[in-house]
């Protein structure tokens, strides 16, 4: 029995790797996902260095914002002065030498924004006019203002020029000393608070989970199409005949459903594995680590949720007589894919609804790998999750086997799912 199911999966995998269409378009998606990586770094700015709008409130934070300004000014400049003497000596093979960017001193263009108070600079950041916000307290000490984060450059500029700052002022006011050299090495930098608190890599962690919903509806959606498209040909063309002559039918929709299964996860796997070695080429340190982390998950939810549906293509296949009659025999299939998808699009924030669309077979594929990369779940939830959708495809294989057991030699005109339920004598008229 394994050796029958071991063949006929080998049969489809043979015949798709030899189709152009399926060939092409694995290339294509290859190419969509790593411009979908490497585009936005080439569209990331004029010159390369990142840019930030600043809210200064008060004459300390606008000295402060006019220092940070400055030395962001003058990384930019040093740094586009060593990549020059960079190029220069790979030119002429010379060794290169230290980097200006080693310093810790970010090379970015900051750009003040004056506000009359506190309240209006945080204003600013809430309708996010600025990226951050520099305010003097009640008891006079500085704080920096973000929305759901602070970038990371930003507020190293910001205390950089905190620093210095304080140390022209100690300097001026104080000999130099023993005593002066502690104060500056006592030098706080400014605290940080955010107005909307988030999840580290928040935006990184979304991006990626609307990929991997994207990824499994339109995996699903051409693969399910492609068995239920094979299924009718081989209906129409009577080989069908000869095939179930000589195997039991469900021993011809298991080999066929393994086959797909293997197609599909090689090309899911082949696709994440290119967009972490583009993200890891590109620096983008982030998502990397997302994708190592719940690559995984993803595609064990990929391989049930796959599975859980190819059956019941294979039976709206076998309903259909010719290729005509698909569109109606697997619309209902196509629903229960559409809808889930723009489910797991309309609910993205963790909440209520979110949780319960991660137990929902249909969509607990592309919704909880989602609660996983904002570290919304845990490892046990996924694992329930999963363990209802192993529950729900086997009682989808059941169903839709004694469906394609009903309707397979139907060749003559397309079969109602309650004929094929009931197993009538079959004609191939």
């Amino acid at each position: 029995m394994i050796e029958t199911i071991r063949l006929i999966a080998a049969r489809e995998i043979t015949t798709k790797l030899r189709d152009r269409a399926f060939l092409i378009s694995t290339g294509v998606m290859l190419l969509i996902v790593v411009g979908s990586v490497v585009v936005p770094l080439l569209l990331n700015g004029d010159d390369g260095h990142p840019k930030f709008r600043l809210a200064v409130a008060g004459s300390s934070a606008t000295t402060i914002g006019e220092t940070a300004k400055t030395v962001g000014a003058a990384a930019i400049t040093a740094a586009d002065v060593q990549e020059k003497a960079d190029d220069q000596a790979g030119e002429d093979g010379l060794p290169l030498v230290t980097r200006a960017a080693e310093t810790g001193v970010p090379a970015a263009d900051l750009t003040l924004v004056n506000a009359d108070s506190a309240d209006a600079a945080t204003a600013l950041v809430r309708s996010e006019d600025a990226d951050a916000a520099l305010v003097e307290t009640a008891d006079g000490t500085l704080e920096v203002i973000g929305r759901d984060e602070v970038d990371s450059d930003l507020s190293t500029l910001i205390t950089v020029a905190a620093q210095a700052d304080e140390t022209r002022a100690v300097l001026t006011e104080a000999g130099v000393g023993d005593d002066v050299l502690t104060q500056l090495q006592s030098t706080r930098p400014p605290g940080e608070r955010l107005l909307e608190p988030g999840s580290p890599n928040e935006g990184v962690a979304t991006v990626l989970s609307f990929a991997f919903a994207g990824l499994f509806y339109f995996t699903a959606i051409v693969f399910g199409l492609t068995i239920a498209q094979s299924v009718v040909e081989e209906k129409q063309s009577r080989v069908i005949e000869i095939l179930v002559a000589a195997t039991p039918v469900r021993l011809l929709l298991a080999g066929k459903i393994v086959g797909n299964a293997v197609l599909a996860l090689g090309q899911v796997a082949l696709l994440l594995a290119i967009g972490l070695a583009a993200a890891s080429a590109t620096g983008q340190g982030a998502a990397a680590s997302l994708l190592l982390s719940s690559g995984g998950w993803f595609l064990l939810f990929f391989a049930l949720g796959f599975v859980m549906l190819s059956c019941a293509w294979a039976a709206a296949g076998s309903l259909a007589a010719r290729q005509e009659d698909l569109q109606s025999t697997t619309m209902p299939l196509q629903m229960a894919l559409i809808i889930p998808f723009f489910l797991a699009f309309s609910f993205t924030d963790p909440g209520t609804g979110l949780k319960v669309l991660s137990y929902v077979p249909f969509t607990s594929p592309m919704s909880m790998p989602r609660r996983l990369l904002i570290e919304d779940a845990s490892w046990w939830e996924a694992l329930i999750s999963l363990g209802i959708i192993a529950a729900t495809g086997a009682l989808l294989i059941v169903l839709a086997a004694r469906l394609y057991e009903g309707s397979l030699l139907r060749t003559g005109t397309k079969t109602s799912i309650a004929a094929a339920w009931k197993r009538e004598k079959q004609t191939s008229a």
